[in-house]
């Protein structure tokens, strides 16, 4: 004689088991979508901090002193750094020193109007763009290696 009792007991387990199963794997799922958006986020910030290398240094470089571009990189430049303090990227816990550098080298004395002087490919200006540049993407790629896979 079957057992009601008992198969009813095992179908609602068995469901249960299901249930939290579908659950879990579902959680890892969505996780695992959202790092791979992050690691995005993340391609899109550094091919932003290299446009914004070749304005500084086409900026710096130039023969005379351009108001707008002036206006355009600074802004550019403080967007960035804004971006990179805000979610997701406050999780790679950046050093705000690297982000200081950045804007350091790009609105130097140089973006004013009354010090400006072309500066040459190898200058210190130039190099020091490079620098904060190379040293920003660098620890934005370590951390998203460290916090994002």
């Amino acid at each position: 004689m079957p057992n009601h009792a008992s198969d009813s007991w095992v179908s609602v387990v068995t469901w249960i088991v299901v249930a939290i199963g579908w659950f879990v794997v579902h959680s890892a799922s969505l996780a695992r979508e959202r790092r791979s958006e992050k690691r995005d986020e993340a391609k899109g910030v550094v091919t932003d901090l290299r446009e914004l290398e070749k304005e500084a240094s086409d900026f710096h470089g130039a023969e005379s002193f351009d108001e707008f571009k002036a206006s355009n990189l600074t802004l550019k430049c403080d967007r960035l750094i804004k971006v990179l303090q805000r979610v997701p990227f406050n999780e790679l816990k950046l050093d705000p020193a690297l982000l200081s550098a950045l804007r350091r080298s790009i609105t130097c004395n140089n973006i004013d109007r009354t010090a400006f002087e072309m500066q040459s490919a190898n200058s210190e200006t130039q190099r020091n763009i490079r620098i904060a540049t190379d040293d920003l993407i660098d620890a934005v790629e370590i951390a998203k290696a460290r916090y994002w896979t």
